[in-house]
């Protein structure tokens, strides 16, 4: 999949499926947490669940034709607009085996901490090893438009 440099094959199943025979809506965005898990562990920055020091600020995803059971889909995901205290994941689905585009998505993440319960900011470590992993330069992962802070 041409410009996500993490992909991964989810087959689907019977417990995806919705009372019209297709892929139920939100399947898709736990396909997307399958992804978030996938590029986590690709980025080999985070040793277990305890690690990963995000929240979840907003996920869209648009679907553009329905998948049916037993279809192979290939899911890939990459970071992009990293900035100060949030970045995004862009996603993309479709059928393996004809090329079909499924749905496309975007999720923002927010730097947390959850003692404190305030965001943080994006430290070297988590920016280099994404620049790193998406083979890009750290101006074309700049953001372009940031999430609002999610301190309470």
């Amino acid at each position: 999949m041409e410009g996500y440099q993490v992909v991964f094959e989810h087959e689907v199943l019977f417990r995806d499926l919705d009372a019209m025979g297709h892929v139920n809506n939100v399947a898709f965005v736990s396909f997307m947490e399958d992804a978030r898990m996938q590029y986590w562990k690709a980025l080999r920055t985070v040793d277990g669940l305890k690690d990963i020091n995000f929240i979840l600020g907003e996920v869209t995803c648009r679907y553009l034709s329905p998948a049916y059971l037993g279809e192979t889909l290939l899911i890939g995901i990459r970071a992009r607009n990293l900035g100060n205290k949030s970045f995004h994941f862009e996603y993309k689905m479709e059928d393996k085996a004809s090329g079909r585009l499924i749905t496309e998505g975007r999720s923002v993440q927010v730097m947390y901490d959850y003692k404190e319960q305030k965001s943080t900011p994006l430290n070297d470590r988590m920016r280099d090893a994404v620049t790193s992993l998406e083979k890009l330069e750290p101006e074309d992962l700049s953001a372009a438009e940031q999430a609002p802070d999610i301190d309470q």
